[in-house]
């Protein structure tokens, strides 16, 4: 609920704004971009999310046992075949997307080949029973809206920077950007979603104890010194990123969202002491 009343908080805003500041044939082309800006949030919100992800679709004969995995998986939950995609990253991430009957799994390259089958299994049921309770949508609609103003952000801010021909200045003017960008997404995820969000994840979670021990395995599998999720080195790993594309840029903003696994993978100890 608070993810669409964002959406339409935004488009309001945005829309006055035009209405307000524009006049004669430039309102008409603002207008025209308001409205297809509209259309694709209503209906290609996964399309953008996986082309800032830089997802490829999979076919079936590339990696068997995901394709079989979640081909089970949706069939135990009485879901719709979901569409598999994977993409290129930095993080070990796995993302359900939902678009009104549209259902997309999109997980890093390195986590398909990591996972056996039966891990493989895990990650698709948790990730279709976000769709089966009727979550999956707003998590889509979340990171459609940070994902898209990320990639305003930065394309805005590549435009502006390219005309400045001092090297270094660019450099840590988008150090600087990327600096101030990080925190501002995590807090607007927060606000939009929230920790509740993963703590509903996990009770539903608690009614399959089978697929929840599966899981806990792929934790462990996964699980990196904290060291490596800490904040010095998501700076570091931010710093590094503005020698590379605007592209890679927007995959690590999307990858530094925070992520069910990173609230179910803690120890109860660590927890409850939160």
């Amino acid at each position: 609920m608070r993810a669409t009343l964002s959406l339409m908080l935004i488009f309001l805003i945005l829309g006055l704004f035009l209405w307000i500041t524009l006049s004669g044939a430039l309102f008409f082309i603002g207008m025209l971009f308001w409205l297809a800006l509209l259309v694709i949030t209503v209906g290609y919100s996964d399309t953008l999310i996986l082309y800032l992800l830089g997802a490829r679709e999979m076919r079936s004969s590339d990696e068997k046992e995901f394709f079989e995995a979640a081909a089970q998986e949706a069939y135990k939950l009485s879901l719709p075949l979901p569409h598999l995609y994977f993409y290129n990253g930095t993080l070990e991430r796995a993302f359900v997307l939902q678009n009104r009957e549209t259902i997309s799994l999109v997980l890093n390259k390195s986590l398909i080949e990591k996972c056996s089958s039966y891990e493989m299994k895990a990650i698709c049921f948790e990730l279709l029973l976000q769709v089966k309770r009727g979550m999956a949508s707003k998590r889509t609609k979340t990171m459609f809206l940070l994902g898209l103003l990320t990639w305003i952000i930065h394309s805005v801010s590549g435009f502006i920077l390219s005309l400045i021909p001092i090297k270094d200045f660019r450099k840590a003017t988008d150090w600087l950007i990327s600096f101030l960008l990080h925190p501002f997404l995590d807090l607007m995820f927060k606000l939009i979603l929230g920790k509740r969000y993963f703590k509903k994840l996990e009770k539903f979670l608690a009614d399959f104890p089978m697929e929840k021990d599966l899981l806990d395995r792929v934790g462990l599998k996964l699980r990196k010194p904290k060291f490596y999720y800490s904040l010095p080195s998501r700076k570091l790993l931010e710093l590094s990123s503005i020698n590379k594309s605007k592209h890679f840029q927007n995959i690590l903003a999307l990858e530094f969202l925070p992520h069910e696994w990173d609230y179910l993978f803690v120890s109860k100890e660590i927890k409850r002491a939160e």
